[in-house]
């Protein structure tokens, strides 16, 4: 009986406990708004298979968290290009996850961006090659934003991979961005 008792009054301890306490908050909201425009304006891509090759890659991008702040799901359309011996292009949407973790009462703001994209890829015509080329691209990446001054960020991709294959001729080639850009948030 004894024991029963101490279940019971410990039971009620925990539970008056909880209820009187206060949810936690692992991460605090973002402090900027929820739409986006950036892009990667230093950044470089490597292409493996039979299009092997380093490019000059660069892309502009915008979008949307429907939590109303920067942080939280994220969608979002991309437009790209890589230039080299011929010119690749890319038109992805951007579905990810933004975590942000605020520094210094709100004033700076470090948010870490995981992502998948999927879309189209397409080959303009150069060289000898007088076609056009298009097909499906996939994959996904990370990015980390540092917010500098309002809405104001600098972004750096350490790793996207995507991979894509062209419907024309039925290959399959990997793609790999790295890079750096700007960006604001409002």
């Amino acid at each position: 009986m004894l024991g029963r008792t101490k279940a019971v009054v410990g039971a009620m301890a925990v539970g008056l406990i909880l209820a009187a306490a206060k949810p936690a908050h692992a991460l605090e909201d973002s402090t900027r708004g929820p739409f986006y425009v950036q892009g990667a304006v230093a950044s470089f891509s490597v292409l493996s298979d039979w299009v092997n090759g380093a490019y000059y890659h660069n892309d502009v991008e915008f979008g949307w968290h429907p939590t109303g702040r920067h942080d939280g799901f994220v969608i979002g359309v991309r437009q790209g290009f890589d230039f080299g011996d011929c010119v690749l292009g890319e038109t992805v949407a951007r579905i990810g996850y933004d975590i942000a973790l605020p520094l210094k009462n709100g004033r700076f703001e470090l948010t870490i961006a995981p992502y998948g994209v999927a879309g189209v890829n397409y080959f303009l015509p150069c060289g000898l090659r007088n076609w056009t080329e298009a097909g499906l691209r996939f994959g996904g990446g990370v990015e980390v934003k540092f917010f500098l001054y309002k809405g104001l960020y600098l972004m750096v991709r350490p790793v996207e991979t995507t991979g894509a294959e062209l419907v024309d001729v039925g290959r399959v080639f990997f793609h790999f961005n790295t890079g750096i850009g700007v960006g604001f948030a409002f």
